[in-house]
């Protein structure tokens, strides 16, 4: 999905019932008569969190547990709030507020305007209504609001609790710079909380992102000939934090671009500090106990990847990789049309640390505040 996508006017009527977070009202006609996608659902989940049973279920969907969203505000103690302007639910606060976009083509899942992505055609971030009730899949709560889980076969149940994070703060500062031509307004992160130095550093690179697509988004508007048939150009970059812990930080951005035809475009770009000396990391500085680690990925990659490059022999591990952490792991990534067509997206592929590195290494260890 764009990120500078805005859902039509036709839209689901959505109100919050706060005993058991049901959507309220009817589908548009046209949504109605389209076919229902079949869900594969199994028996529900006990959910507990930091070690009492909930009284609301989870349930498993296509192989993904997914949480009642008002589990979230009940049990997790996240504010959840209702904008029936613009259809959305939000729960959670700051740079980890969900917000959940209903309409008649499904619920749209945004981190504070940062479309949460899929991978390899799996839909694992995908919030679903299902019978009137809105479920969030738990993955989203393990890669980008802070907590953890431990599943048990045998009683089938999950485990919640809070996540350790680093002990930081991150805002999200805007940039607008709005005009005749354009539509800009940028999201960046900000950090606080470090030692002047390391602080420094990290949010210099933050703002020069953010002041360098400004600049751009600027350049491009005033090339537009300002007629009435041209549609104004539209400028969005918004973020995500994917990891906050070990004493490691991880952030990823999208700028998106449309300036005419059939669609616009987005750049994504993965950033990765270290907090104890705000040094930005490579992803051979996290992989260095594993001196194969290239040959691995770059097979595992051509693998990924074979049903949608344009050509299997130009798939593999670039010199400098684009990347970010996510919890257990890394993601990397490839820019629109790199490896594939426009339709292909951003192709995105995820792994483990324990694909590349030796058993019982920590990739984190060199970068721990203290050592």
């Amino acid at each position: 999905m764009n990120k500078g996508m805005k859902w039509g006017a036709a839209v689901m009527a959505a109100g919050v019932l706060f005993g058991g977070m049901g959507v309220t009202g009817g589908l548009s006609v046209h949504a109605a008569a389209k076919p229902a996608v079949k869900q594969a659902v199994q028996p529900s989940v006990t959910l507990k969190y930091n070690g009492k049973s909930l009284s609301q279920k989870g349930i498993v969907v296509n192989g993904i547990t997914m949480i009642p969203l008002t589990v979230l505000r009940d049990n997790l103690g996240l504010p959840l709030s209702y904008n029936p302007g613009t259809k959305t639910y939000s729960v959670g606060s700051g740079t980890q507020k969900l917000n959940l976009e209903v309409s008649q083509y499904g619920v749209g899942t945004n981190l504070n305007g940062y479309y949460l992505d899929s991978y390899d055609d799996e839909d694992i971030y995908g919030a679903k209504n299902l019978n009137g009730h809105l479920y969030v899949p738990f993955k989203v709560l393990n890669d980008y609001m802070g907590f953890k889980g431990v599943w048990n076969p045998a009683q089938k149940s999950l485990e919640i609790s809070k996540q350790a994070m680093n002990k930081i703060s991150i805002s999200a500062e805007t940039i607008t710079k709005t005009n005749k031509n354009a539509s800009i307004v940028i999201h960046y992160p900000k950090v606080s909380g470090l030692e002047d130095d390391a602080q420094q550093k990290i949010n210099e690179v933050f703002k020069k992102q953010a002041d360098d697509f400004a600049a751009y988004s600027e350049e491009q508007a005033a090339q537009r000939d300002g007629s009435v048939e041209e549609h104004t150009y539209d400028f969005v970059q918004n973020f995500a934090v994917t990891f906050n812990r070990e004493g490691v930080l991880s952030i990823v951005t999208d700028q998106y671009s449309f300036t005419g035809g059939a669609h616009g475009s987005t750049a994504r770009e993965g950033l990765t500090f270290s907090l104890k000396d705000g040094k930005q990391l490579a992803l051979d500085e996290l992989l260095k106990s594993a001196p194969d680690y290239k040959q691995k990925l770059g097979k595992m990659l051509k693998q990924k990847a074979k049903n949608i490059a344009f050509d299997d022999a130009k798939v593999g591990l670039n010199e400098k990789p684009d990347f970010y952490l996510k919890e257990g792991g890394f993601a990397i990534f490839y820019q629109q049309y790199e490896i594939a067509p426009y339709a292909a997206g951003i192709p995105t592929y995820t792994f483990s640390f324990g694909d590349v590195l030796p058993k019982g290494t920590n990739p984190f260890a060199a970068f721990k505040q203290g050592n």
